[in-house]
């Protein structure tokens, strides 16, 4: 799928969507804004992390290598009293292969990596990321939106379980991204996200908190 398409590619303003992990890679290909693995949770896992109380979701945000990123997670799982089996053991592991994933195309072994709740209106502006690349997956509640510059009015709004690979401001190359992300707007509703982001680690900045 594709929300418009580049005529002359000084402009990258596409999305492409794909039921394998090898849609991801598509982000490398020419006039491409962001590429989408459409993916299902597991229908337990998904009711585990619905149910858990907001307080024992995990909290993390740091540089980490891709070999230790599984452990960290345990870790920060552990620090929110998240209960440990196997759901949880399904959200780091997949945490991990997602960061992997990330490594790969972006050629970095150092990520940063945050994965937090939200339940306001955190980044309720459709923007592009200051940096090369972001990889976003929202493990509870309603996924992240997508729209046109322009056409800000009728956003897309990416499913839960899905891996987004979104170009950023500093992509390198001649080619302006022109599609733009934001997080739902749920304040007031009693929602709780669980967002994941992945950046490659030359990226990282202390200041840089874009959702």
């Amino acid at each position: 799928m594709q929300l418009t398409k580049s005529l002359t590619h000084t402009e990258a303003d596409v999305m492409v969507q794909g039921s394998d992990a090898s849609t991801l890679s598509h982000i490398q290909q020419r006039g491409v804004a962001a590429a989408v693995w459409q993916r299902e949770l597991a229908l337990d896992f998904s009711d585990w992390i619905r149910e858990l109380n907001p307080e024992n979701l995990p909290q993390f945000r740091s540089l980490v290598t891709v070999d230790a990123l599984e452990k960290s997670i345990h870790a920060a799982c552990d620090l929110s009293h998240t209960p440990p089996g196997k759901h949880r053991d399904m959200l780091a592991g997949d945490i991990a292969a997602l960061g992997f994933i990330m490594s790969e195309i972006m050629e970095s072994s150092l990520l940063h990596v945050r994965i937090e709740p939200v339940n306001t209106n955190a980044c309720r502006k459709f923007h592009v990321d200051n940096m090369t690349a972001r990889m976003l997956c929202t493990y509870r509640g309603r996924g992240t939106q997508i729209a046109q510059r322009g056409a800000e009015d009728t956003p897309i709004t990416v499913s839960a379980g899905d891996a987004i690979l979104l170009r950023g401001a500093r992509w390198l190359g001649k080619e302006e991204t022109t599609l733009q992300h934001r997080s739902p707007p749920i304040i007031g509703t009693g929602e709780t996200r669980l967002l994941l982001a992945i950046d490659p680690g030359s990226d990282y900045k202390p200041e840089i908190v874009n959702h």
